[in-house]
């Protein structure tokens, strides 16, 4: 698995949950839709920039830490619209954290 793949995957399952979570108990099947599909858009965002940042052997701790800070911002301008930031930015960072970790993982040899 290369690491872009490993980063978009991770984040869209992630994403997907964290829209999931965000639109429980909503009662109109549209806004459950576009929580689930615009969270899982910003998974992929941060998947695909965790990968970037992680050239080559990258430790995973620094893999978690770059993604993390990444899904910090990403959380951030999420939050904007609504001034959401306390749910945004702590799922976001979240996020990033696992993108991070396994773009990194992807990138180191199997034992």
């Amino acid at each position: 698995m290369t690491k872009v793949s490993a980063g978009v995957l991770t984040g869209i399952v992630l994403g997907a949950a964290h829209g999931l979570i965000g639109a429980w108990g909503e009662p109109r099947v549209i806004e459950v839709f576009t929580s689930v599909l615009g969270r899982a858009s910003q998974g992929i965002i941060t998947g695909v920039l965790a990968a970037y940042v992680t050239p080559g052997r990258t430790p995973v701790w620094r893999g978690a830490l770059l993604g993390g800070a990444i899904g910090l911002g990403l959380g951030g301008l999420a939050g904007l619209p609504h001034r959401d930031w306390l749910t945004m930015v702590p799922a976001g960072g979240a996020i990033g954290l696992f993108c991070g970790a396994a773009t990194a993982r992807a990138g180191r040899p199997a034992r």
